[in-house]
Parts: structure tokens; C-alpha cells; sequence
């Protein structure tokens, strides 16, 4: 009876680890500053505050267990109110080191949910590392607005697009 015991406890148990859901948001920085040309790090426009504000509110009701910045200014400034309103700190990334950063979450963040921040030209390799596939073959300079929500249950991945803020 104990081995039956036991054996229910271990199968409940591993089916409830592959049965959890990981949720990762994915965006760009909000609109960026560009009075300076000269200036590689540019802070957030007055827009950009304002994608900021609508990203946190976009996101309110989920209880994030990590966010994920590149070290610049406007990706940091762009999760800030969020990591304001969930009172967590920034985990920074190598923004070309996509699939160092899927293999973190997906082992250190299994059934929770993640926000990262990154740029026009990365979100899609990102995507890719987590093995979904984006139906945007490119997201243009001028694009702020996209959002990414990929949901991973076990084995399946499954990708929803959408759009925040001011379009």
C-alpha cells in the first residue's frame, strides 16, 4: 500500500511540474529620446514614459517572477514602472544571447511569468530561442507597440501577438 501510496504521490507530482505554464511577455523599448544623434544610450521620450506606464498597466493582475533588461537606458526605463508595481529589480541580459537567455528561464522560471525587454532587431531571434515562430518577418524601427506572449506547457509552445499603448 505504501509503494501505491508513494508512487501516486511521485506521478501527481511530476504531472503537476509538466502541467505548469510559463509565461513569457516579450517587447521593445518604448520610443526613445532622439535629440542627440551623437548619444548611443539614449533616455526615453516623453512617448516612450507613456508606453512605459501603459506597458505596467498592460500587464497588471499577472505576478511576474523576473524581468529582463539590456543594459540601456531606454529598455531599463522601459520595465521600470512595471518593476515598480511588482517590486522586482531588473535582471540585465546579453541582448545577443538569446538562447542563453530562453535556457534561464526555462529552467530557473518554470511555470511563472517573465517580462523581457529588448529591441527591434533581437525580438525575434528571442522569440526563436523559444521555439516559436513570429508571423512579423521584421519589426521596423519606428515599431513600439508589439507584444509577444509565449505560453510553454511541457513540450508545446504556443505564441500570441498583439499591441499596447498608443499604436
Amino acid at each position: 500500500m505504501k509503494r501505491l501510496l508513494l508512487l501516486l504521490l511521485l506521478f501527481t507530482a511530476s504531472y503537476s511540474l509538466q502541467a505548469q505554464t510559463t509565461k513569457v511577455w516579450i517587447v521593445r523599448h518604448g520610443e526613445k529620446n532622439l535629440e542627440d544623434p551623437a548619444d548611443k544610450d539614449p533616455a526615453l521620450s516623453k512617448a516612450g514614459e507613456e508606453r512605459a506606464i501603459d506597458l505596467a498597466k498592460y500587464l497588471k493582475g499577472n505576478k511576474m517572477a523576473a524581468l529582463f533588461s539590456t543594459d540601456y537606458k531606454r529598455t531599463r526605463e522601459t520595465l521600470a514602472p512595471l518593476a515598480a508595481a511588482q517590486q522586482l529589480p531588473l535582471q540585465l541580459y546579453k541582448s545577443t544571447a538569446y538562447q542563453a537567455l530562453a535556457d534561464t528561464i526555462l529552467n530557473t522560471y518554470k511555470g511563472k511569468n517573465i517580462v523581457i525587454c529588448g529591441h527591434s532587431n533581437r525580438l525575434l531571434g528571442i522569440i526563436a530561442a523559444f521555439k516559436a515562430t513570429s508571423t512579423l518577418k521584421e519589426i521596423r524601427e519606428d515599431e513600439y507597440s508589439h507584444i509577444f506572449l509565449i505560453e510553454i506547457k511541457g513540450d508545446r509552445v504556443k505564441l500570441q501577438e498583439g499591441n499596447y499603448g498608443k499604436l
